[in-house]
């Protein structure tokens, strides 16, 4: 009878040590995520210092830069690390969008690296990626008169003539030979250009997407932005 007493005994202490470091480990863990969020914040607002743009480590309101992925999927949708400034004479912004999908143990959140220009006028949707098997076969979109432009790209717009106006045969042999053009996805939406990209945010490489999405505005011909 004391054996089992003190069998049991020990298998309480046991338990009770065991969840002991289990939340240390926890409270360990909470803490150094902390410490490198605050670390990373601090670091970019030096940076944001340096090159002269205004930041915000969470802005929730860049969430609704668009109405179409990602912007519209999932969850607990977040704004983070948000930088708005002046680049080459345009207005940008470029922040980490997070989304939220599934629940208890299947819970994932999904990070996006968004990176958006100003338009001088607000425009309808856009929307151009790249064309893929599921997408040839499920998913309607509009054609131009060439057909490996057609091949290659998905075009998606509830206004065919700003698409038309846009996307001109010198539009098309651009893209058709602009290795980011055939790689990325890219939106016209309300005042905004943007493109987007499944990761973290990377302050090193936004420049590199920011001077493509000027290339695609400087494309566009002048009289799509005034008001007819």
């Amino acid at each position: 009878m004391q054996e089992t007493l003190l069998a049991a005994s020990d298998g309480d202490a046991g338990s009770i040590v065991i969840f002991v470091i289990i939340v240390v480990v926890m409270g360990g863990l909470a803490w150094l995520g902390w410490w490198l969020r605050k670390k990373k914040i601090a670091a970019y607002r030096a940076w944001a210092a340096q090159y002269g743009f205004h930041y915000e480590p969470r802005d929730d309101s860049v969430t609704a830069l668009s109405s179409e992925d990602p912007f519209n999927t999932g969850r607990a949708r977040q704004g983070l690390d948000v930088f708005r400034g002046r680049y080459k004479n345009m207005h940008i912004v470029f922040f980490q969008y997070n989304y939220t999908t599934g629940s208890g143990k299947e819970s994932r959140t999904h990070p996006n690296q968004v990176v958006a220009i100003g338009l001088p006028t607000a425009r309808p949707l856009l929307d151009i990626s790249q064309e893929n098997a599921f997408s040839k076969r499920f998913q309607k979109d509009i054609d131009f008169e060439n057909q490996r432009f057609n091949d290659t790209f998905r075009v998606k717009s509830p206004n065919r003539r700003f698409a038309f106006d846009v996307i001109h045969a010198r539009t098309m042999e651009w893209m058709l030979a602009d290795q980011r053009a055939m790689s990325y996805p890219w939106r016209f939406e309300g005042p905004w250009l943007m493109t987007f990209r499944p990761g973290a945010l990377k302050l090193e490489e936004v420049f590199f997407y920011a001077d493509f999405l000027i290339d695609v505005y400087a494309q566009v011909p002048r009289h799509v932005w005034s008001n007819r």
